[in-house]
Formats: C-alpha cells, structure tokens, sequence
C-alpha cells in the first residue's frame, strides 16, 4: 500500500539522483581479451566465468549517490543451467533427425515442430534468463527477484508475434508495452513491486515513420530490382535476388535512431514503487558507437588479413611437405600442425569481432545509458525490505543453448 500510494507523489527535479559509471574502458578489454582466448583452450566453456567477471565489474561500478550495485551470480550456475538446457533440448534433435531421416521425402515438413518448440523455448527462456539476472542483482544488501510464469509470458509474446506478423509490424510498439509491462509488474526490489509506465501509443508517435521509411525503402528496393529483371531478362535471377539488398544500408542508418527512440522510452517508464527513471540519451551516441564498431571490425579485419598473408607465407616455407600432404589428403604430423594454427587462426579471427561487439555495444552503451540517466525520488526505497527467492540458472542456460542471450 505504502508503494503504491508514493507511486502517485509528485516528482521534482531536487529529488533526482544521477547515475554514475566508474569502470574503466581498458579493464574491461583486458578481462575481454584474456577472457576470449582462454575460450580456447577451454572448447568455449570459459565463456560462463568471462560473463560473470563482465557483469560483476558492470554492476559495481554503477552508481547512484555513491552507493554501487552488486551482481552475485557464477559461472558455475551458469554452466549448470546450460547443461541442463542442453539435457532438455538434446533429445528434442534427435527425435527430429530421426523423424527427418524416416520421412526423407518430408524432411522439412518433419523439421517444424522443432522450429515451433524452439520459438516458444525461447520466448520462455528469455524471461528465466532476466529473472536470473534480477535475482543476482542486489543494491543496498537487497536483492531484485521476480515472479511470474515464463510460459505465460511466452503466450503473450507469441500472440504479439502473430499480430506484429499481420500488421506488418505497426503492433510492435504495443507489444513492447505490454511484454515490458508484464515483466516490470512481476519485478520487485525487495518488498517494493515494479512498474511500467510507458504507453504503445507514445513509442509510436516518436518511431512511426521510421516503420514507414523502412517498408518505402525495402518495397521500393523490390520494385526496381523486378524492373530491372524484365529489363534485362538475362539477368533475372541476379536482379531478383539482389534488389533488397540495397536496401540494407539505409536500414542501418536508421537503426540507432530506432534503437535511442525505443532505449529513452524504455528507461522512462521504469518505476520501482516511488522511484521514477528518466533518460537523457541522445542519438548521437547510438551513431558514434555504431561507427566505431564499423571501423574498428573493418580495421580489425584488414589488421587480421594482413598477418594472415604473412604467416601464409612463413608456413608455406617451412611446411611445404605437410601442404602438399594436405593436397594430397593425407593427414601427416606436420599436416596436423598446419591444420591446427589454421583452426587457431579462424577461432581468433571471430573472437575479435566479439570483442569488438561487447566492448562498443556492451561496455560503452551500459556506460551511456547510466551517466545519462537520474532516478526521482530515491528515498521511497528506504523501506524496503529483504523478499523473494533466487532464481536457478536454466533461464539463462536455455537462452544461451538457443543461442537468444543478449547483450550481457
């Protein structure tokens, strides 16, 4: 009652408590380096401990007046939560291929109720996997939990999906509102419940032509390149198929704006009993970090190509029997070898780009999005009490084994 009745108190500038990132850019790409190729080595399980170590050096050093957030999951749960995701799903696949192999004639037939189950495991998994991350999440000694159904949660989504399908996605603005409205009334900071008060109707004021220049720039792509196929029916399939593409770019240049348009309306609808959230995100800062991670991939690829050629060339001195064992399909020790640092060589090469994603979109978003956001009225959370229980990690684990983990 008490939450509810300082929901409703008039909110003044005075009462505003910025926010505050404290972590440092080559801490992070160090942990991220280190990190990545340990993965290595280690067939890619590091990679529960390298999210932890991310997360916990995110979540303490945001602040707000002083006071940091903690996040207290491991890797271990991590990893267990995986394990058991794959338990669940690994007799899913066979079951398919299975079904795939007996009926050949339908194999893509056979393969639907894999796609379908998929789906909606991953709408389901996506709410265990922030209930996770909220349990772990702990400010001033007490912890964030949540409660609702996953499956529930699921069905809207999947109702949305359908009415975003048929309406060409001019429902998407509604179906954030209400999935995010779900989730903020079943998220609690202790004894105080969450809320959401951002409207369909007000994300769709501020994105609506955006949907409309998107569907412009993509049907009149089509348009053309269907011209051009008749024009140049020696080419038809080459037209056919290209036409959308040219579309993309212009896609691309859009999506920061579409991404600070919905983050600035997402931040401020967040309420937590008395407490309101307010963002003063800029689109500008979605575009400059949207080119560095262009230029920094495209360097890092030239970077890449060029020590690439040269240690094509230092191993084609010093190997020349193992190469030619290759040629030959035969797979001698020094054949191995070469094999070997060309695998090394390409799990590197994707490795970068990884880093490169989550130092720019992960680490420098986080760090945008708190220096530019205030929370409003602080002191209604005083109260606040110890509640709920943590949360197991096959949330995560699901999401992870669908490869639908976002972000951090």
């Amino acid at each position: 009652m008490t939450a509810s009745l300082s929901s409703q108190a008039p909110l003044t500038p005075s009462q505003a408590s910025s926010m505050s990132f404290s972590g440092r850019g080559g801490e992070f790409l160090k942990m991220l380096v280190a990190g990545s190729l340990f993965q290595i080595p280690t067939f890619g399980f590091y990679r529960f401990w390298l999210t932890t170590k991310l997360r916990r050096h995110l979540w303490a050093n945001t602040q707000i007046e002083g006071e940091s957030f903690e996040y207290t999951g491991t890797g271990k749960e991590l990893l267990i939560g995986f394990l058991i995701a794959l338990a669940i799903l690994g007799p899913l696949y066979i079951a398919i291929f299975v079904l795939s192999f007996i009926l050949e004639e339908q194999a893509a037939f056979a393969s639907f109720p894999l796609f379908l189950i998929m789906y909606v495991l991953a709408h389901f998994g996506s709410y265990r996997a922030r209930r996770y991350r909220a349990t772990r999440t702990v400010f001033r000694g007490v912890r964030f939990w949540m409660k609702g159904s996953g499956w529930a949660y699921a069905f809207r989504a999947i109702l949305w999906d359908v009415a975003n399908l048929f309406t060409l996605g001019l429902a998407l603005p509604w179906a954030m509102a209400h999935l995010e409205r779900y989730r903020m009334r079943h998220t609690y900071f202790g004894s105080v419940q969450g809320e959401f008060t951002g409207t369909g109707w007000t994300l769709f004021k501020r994105g609506w032509w955006l949907w409309a220049l998107s569907w412009i720039a993509l049907g009149g792509t089509i348009a053309v390149s269907f011209h051009l196929a008749e024009t140049f029916p020696e080419h038809e399939k080459i037209y056919a198929g290209i036409g959308p593409l040219f579309a993309f770019p212009l896609l691309a240049l859009l999506w920061p704006i579409m991404m600070a348009i919905f983050t600035r309306w997402h931040i401020d609808g967040l309420r937590i009993g008395g407490a309101a959230v307010a963002s003063r995100l800029g689109t500008g800062t979605f575009y400059g970090l949207f080119f560095k991670v262009l230029f920094s991939s495209l360097g890092y690829a030239i970077a890449f190509g060029i020590v690439f050629a040269i240690g094509t060339v230092v191993v084609s001195l010093f190997f020349q029997e193992a190469l030619l064992d290759m040629q030959a399909g035969e797979w001698t020790s020094g054949a191995v070898v070469v094999g070997f640092l060309v695998a090394v060589a390409y799990l590197v090469f994707l490795l970068g780009f990884g880093i490169i994603q989550r130092y720019f979109l992960v680490r420098g978003l986080w760090a945008a999005i708190v220096n530019t956001t205030s929370v409003s009225n602080l002191r209604s959370l005083d109260n606040a009490v110890a509640a709920g229980q943590p949360a197991g990690g096959m949330g995560e684990g699901l999401a992870d084994a669908l490869d639908f983990s976002v972000g951090i």
